[in-house]
């Protein structure tokens, strides 16, 4: 039987919610912490070690769902690699500033360690030049080659204290080792130290059972997160490093909607607080998360669960599973105040960032919002 696919409209309003024709935007600044840059040039030497199909995206991947995902990625290459595009559908979206950080495929985590740096590297490099473009609405987030510590801890201070950036992006697992591992402990203490926020980001999840309807990325993506926060709090590091900023994008994934599961193992058994002393939400209340949750209700659930001081507004620019209307999620909401809802914009990132806000540019108005 066909499918019915009239419903479909990519990069357009999200179907996880009702629109309204029009919405005023916030008199402060609005700044998307969660956008993405693919840098070219760079994978064609990683895939020499690491075939695209061994990706779990990609292996785990319905034959239709690459080849939607490969149209895809040629259709939005202009948005993906761009400045000037960027820029116009960041006025349509009503942000003024948009942090970029690379597409996540990019991280390269599974490279051998030297041409990890070098293409750590290279992207840092692209994402500056892209920021030299337009300084008044871009601010970068860069990448380090997690596999290898010292080479991570380099990078780290080349992006930060040469290159301007004022925060990272990782991913939510480094090829096989979680983010606990023991050997990224002087990872986190320098990060802890720089005071920088951190994007954690998913690439996505080994299972053979997310084959068809996209559910490598539905499920996959949010899972990768959620297994990963698991790590960070159970292994104790959120613990040993009270100070790391890590906002968990896409709302915080599957962990924040279903935090109490891990305070009641935590209270019933021996082996989920061996390096923990307090409920493991208590931890997870300490993280950040963004706006890519699509309805209305998931959001207001995240606000009022964790605060609206913990809320940032992201798109997941500019791919096929962002919220092409950020601001008028949050502006659309009932019961917050303008206070709340100018924090959750773009002010709670600014803090994160530490950004002066009157340093930027404000998007163009565009005519279903003023």
């Amino acid at each position: 039987m066909a499918g019915n696919v009239a419903n479909i409209d990519p990069y357009g309003p999200s179907a996880g919610r009702v629109h309204p024709d029009h919405y005023k935007r916030p008199d402060t600044l609005i700044i998307d912490i969660h956008g993405h840059i693919m840098t070219e040039g760079v994978d064609e030497e990683v895939r020499k070690h690491v075939p695209a199909m061994s990706l779990d995206a990609v292996k785990y991947a319905s034959p239709l769902t690459r080849e939607i995902s490969k149209k895809q990625n040629e259709d939005r290459h202009e948005e993906l690699v761009g400045v000037t595009k960027r820029l116009a559908d960041m006025d349509k979206m009503c942000v003024d500033v948009m942090a970029i950080s690379p597409q996540p495929p990019q991280m390269h985590y599974a490279a051998p360690d030297a041409l990890g740096q070098e293409t750590a590297q290279k992207v840092n490099d692209n994402i500056a030049n892209a920021v030299s473009q337009a300084p008044d609405r871009l601010i970068g987030l860069g990448t380090v080659p997690l596999q290898n510590t010292d080479m991570a801890l380099k990078e780290l201070d080349r992006l930060i204290n040469e290159l301007g950036f004022k925060g990272i992006q990782i991913g939510a697992q480094v090829d096989k080792e979680e983010l606990s591992a023991e050997r990224l402990e002087p990872f986190w203490a320098k990060c802890e130290e720089l005071d920088i926020p951190i994007l954690l980001h998913p690439t996505s999840f080994a299972s053979d059972r997310f084959g068809a309807h996209y559910l490598t990325n539905i499920i996959g993506n949010p899972l990768d997160t959620t297994v990963a926060i698991h790590y960070l709090i159970f292994d104790g590091v959120l613990a040993r490093y009270p100070g790391l900023k890590i906002v968990a994008v896409h709302g915080g994934a599957f962990v924040a909607a279903y935090a109490a599961r891990m305070d009641h193992a935590w209270g019933q058994r021996e082996d989920c607080c061996l390096h923990i002393d307090q409920p493991p939400t208590s931890y997870l209340k300490n993280m950040y998360f963004d706006t890519t949750v699509f309805s209305n209700d998931q959001l207001e659930f995240l606000i009022k669960k964790y605060g609206s001081d913990k809320i940032c507004l992201g798109t997941d620019y500019p791919f096929d599973m962002a919220d092409y209307d950020p601001t008028e999620h949050i502006m659309g909401l009932d019961g917050f105040s303008a206070t709340e809802k100018e924090a959750m914009c773009g002010l709670n990132s600014a803090g994160l960032l530490k950004v002066d806000v009157n340093d930027f540019a404000r998007a163009t108005p565009q005519e279903n919002w003023s």
